[in-house]
């Protein structure tokens, strides 16, 4: 794949199939780690941060067989003695940091591209209490269990993978542990972590929203998991959609607890033409006007919900995306800066995001290595006046190496 892509205005029209959620994958695979009996994962796709999980369980002792885009999967008795690598994804780094210490062996925690220094340093905090020796430098974190059940308060958390590495590692030693959290975000995929996590064996139970019960000395059972589509990469095309043409995303469950299926209410407030049909969603272009959002539990949908707003009449406001400064980049600043290069219309302030519809201009705009930017600006470009020239496009293999490929098969370019 070319690292500089131009898109040209355009209308995108046609079906695809949503690409398969990584966040269930990691979670999956995890969960084969430590399964005895093990686990079957259908609809596996690759990406880098999938793979950078694939391979810490594989150097922890998991088998895995790979056939025909599935994964069997069985955990060792005890994990090897061998650090791992969780490159760019920081649900492996806060999901393996708790799971890791169930073994009173020293683990290493190798990160890349600055993962260390992304808002990880309430983990140690959390750990200690609960037995755990955790600290942390710019490249790596070490942990050594090995961790004990107990009752612990979190407050103000980042988000939410460190608590989903809680719950699997706490299902797996004695005792009972209490989990409260304070002012807790990303609440849904703690929801999510949970029903996969008591689908095979374990016993957890939600509170409200924040108290989590975990039952400990749990065995996890065999079975198969169909990977659903992704909804966070998905809300790309639906906008895309809604803006430009019409599009069909298919295998996206409508019963899904991926917070980020919330893009069809936006989507349905700012006027776009929406239609579910057993698992596949269209939308359709029309005439938009600005809405309000608060992503406080689908924070991924940021760069989505900024790219409507630039096209709906009015102003439109984006609350509560201050954490999103410790994502890939800086995301609010670098989303901000570069859309401003081609004439956007959009301020960052203390309480809200403000956006108004605009005219964007031929400009060459940087991704920062953030997988989501480039996906936006691929989208933004559809309505563009003279289209925009993407940097650094290759970060796409994080979550979805195709995007750009499909991306293109899609558009029908026009001249303005």
């Amino acid at each position: 794949m070319q690292d500089k892509i131009l898109i040209n205005p355009g209308h995108i029209s046609g079906k695809i199939n949503a690409y398969p959620s990584k966040s269930y994958i990691q979670r999956a695979l995890a969960l084969g780690l430590l399964n005895k009996q093990g686990i079957e994962i259908r609809n596996y796709k690759e990406c880098s941060d999938s793979n950078s999980v694939l391979s810490s369980v594989k150097k922890l002792g998991a088998k895995v067989e790979v056939i025909d885009g599935n994964i069997k999967i069985s955990g060792p008795e005890n994990f090897k003695p061998f650090g791992i690598n969780c490159k760019e994804s920081g649900l492996c780094l806060r999901m393996f940091a708790p799971i890791l210490s169930l073994s009173d062996i020293e683990y290493k925690i190798k990160g890349t591209n600055q993962l260390l220094n992304r808002g990880n340093g309430y983990i140690p905090d959390i750990l200690n209490m609960l037995g755990v020796v955790c600290s942390s430098d710019d490249d790596c974190m070490y942990v050594k269990g090995p961790i004990k059940s107990g009752n612990i308060l979190i407050e103000n958390p980042s988000g939410s993978q460190l608590i989903t590495g809680l719950m699997f590692a706490l299902s797996k030693v004695d005792g009972n542990s209490i989990i409260t959290i304070k002012n807790p975000v990303s609440f849904p995929y703690i929801k999510m972590t949970s029903e996969l996590l008591n689908e095979f064996g374990a016993d957890i139970n939600i509170t409200g929203n924040n108290k989590i019960i975990v039952s400990g000395n749990r065995s996890f059972t065999g079975g198969i998991i169909d990977i659903e589509g992704d909804w966070s990469s998905s809300a790309f095309y639906l906008v895309a959609g809604a803006i430009s043409g019409q599009i069909s995303v298919s295998e996206l469950s409508p019963s899904s607890l991926q917070p980020d299926d919330a893009i069809l209410n936006y989507l349905k407030t700012a006027g776009a033409k929406v239609e579910l049909k057993n698992n596949a969603v269209r939308v359709t272009k029309a005439d938009l006007t600005g809405f309000e959002a608060d992503i406080k539990d689908h924070p991924d949908l940021f760069i989505p919900l900024v790219i409507l707003a630039l096209n709906c009449s009015g102003i439109s406001r984006i609350h509560n995306y201050g954490r999103l400064k410790f994502k890939e980049s800086d995301r609010p600043s670098v989303l901000v800066s570069e859309l401003k290069k081609a004439g956007a219309k959009i301020s960052a302030g203390k309480e809200f995001m403000r956006i108004e519809k605009s005219e964007l201009y031929y400009s060459v705009l940087d991704t920062h290595n953030d997988h989501r930017m480039a996906m936006g600006f691929a989208v933004a470009a559809l309505n563009s006046v003279s289209g925009l020239e993407i940097n650094n496009t290759r970060c796409v293999n994080k979550s979805y190496p195709g995007f750009f490929g499909e991306f293109k098969n899609l558009i029908t370019e026009i001249r303005k």
